[in-house]
């Protein structure tokens, strides 16, 4: 029995600083969700950006885009929510070329729910003038 005790002691003395070690690498109160598919809010469109949600209402999976002056791919399957969170104007375009339908938005305009060919939008334009 006394060695039933000893072992017990010993592991003990070993599992539970390993544990304490542990808790403390991944600290109080950390979301185990995986991060693609964490809800998202308006709030993580950066300053600079022009952001594209998959989801309505800023959720899902989001896509930041920074480049000015040329054609960006957008690269989710649906664009059901954006934010131009720029200084200056934005172009979603139908088409990855700019072809077809596009709209332009203002700096700061957003838009919770898309519909239509903006749903599957292809492309962006980040232009370097402030108003559409």
């Amino acid at each position: 029995m006394n060695t039933l005790i000893a072992r017990h002691r010993a592991v003990t003395r070993i599992a539970v600083p390993c544990l304490l070690a542990l808790a403390a690498l991944v600290g109080p109160g950390v979301a185990t969700a995986d991060a693609a598919t964490a809800p998202r809010a308006k709030s993580d469109c950066a300053s600079g950006y022009f952001c594209v949600w998959t989801g309505t209402n800023y959720t899902g999976t989001i896509q930041r885009i920074s480049a000015t002056n040329a054609y960006r791919a957008v690269t989710l399957s649906t664009t059901r929510s954006y934010y131009n969170h720029r200084s200056k104007r934005t172009w979603l375009h139908q088409a990855l070329d700019g072809s077809g339908s596009h709209v332009c938005i203002n700096p700061g305009v957003s838009k919770a729910s898309t519909s239509g060919w903006q749903a599957t939008a292809n492309a962006v334009y980040l232009a370097t003038i402030a108003n559409c």
